[in-house]
Formats: structure tokens, C-alpha cells, sequence
């Protein structure tokens, strides 16, 4: 049994038992669900700052990858040239 069938199968098990011990179960549903909801929202904004970030250090890497190669060529020329 995978993870999100775990977590899922807890979930619902959880869900049943507060509805069955809730005076309102229909009221209580909705409040759950606004609650997913907004964990959902914050879950895909906390994705999409990750991914953002993944973006942003890939860019730094190449630009750093760059700048050593760069830093390289130049001691391999000063080395020919006896500038070391």
C-alpha cells in the first residue's frame, strides 16, 4: 500500500470519527473542507516558492559554473604567458 493510501485511509478514518461524535456532522464536513482547502492553497503556494527557488539556484550554478570557467581560462593563460 503506497503513502497517499496510507495518509488517505487515515484521513477518512479521522474524518468518520468526528463526524460520528459531531452534534452537526453536516456543519462540522463543511468546515472540514474549508480547511483542506486552505491547506491545499497553502501546500501549492509552498510548491511554487520551491519551484521558484529550484529555478533561481539552477541559474546561480550556471552562472557560477561560468564564472569558474572563466576564472580557469584566465590562470591557464597567465600560467602560459609566466604571469603566476
Amino acid at each position: 500500500m503506497g503513502i497517499f493510501k496510507k495518509i488517505s485511509a487515515v484521513i477518512k478514518s479521522n474524518i468518520n470519527d468526528l463526524i460520528s461524535r459531531a452534534e452537526k456532522p453536516e456543519k462540522m464536513l463543511n468546515q472540514i473542507i474549508l480547511d483542506m482547502r486552505d491547506q491545499l492553497a497553502n501546500a501549492k503556494r509552498e510548491v511554487a516558492a520551491a519551484i521558484a527557488d529550484e529555478r533561481r539556484l539552477k541559474a546561480q550554478i550556471e552562472q557560477e559554473v561560468s564564472q569558474q570557467r572563466d576564472w580557469q581560462h584566465r590562470a591557464i593563460l597567465a600560467v602560459k604567458e609566466d604571469r603566476d
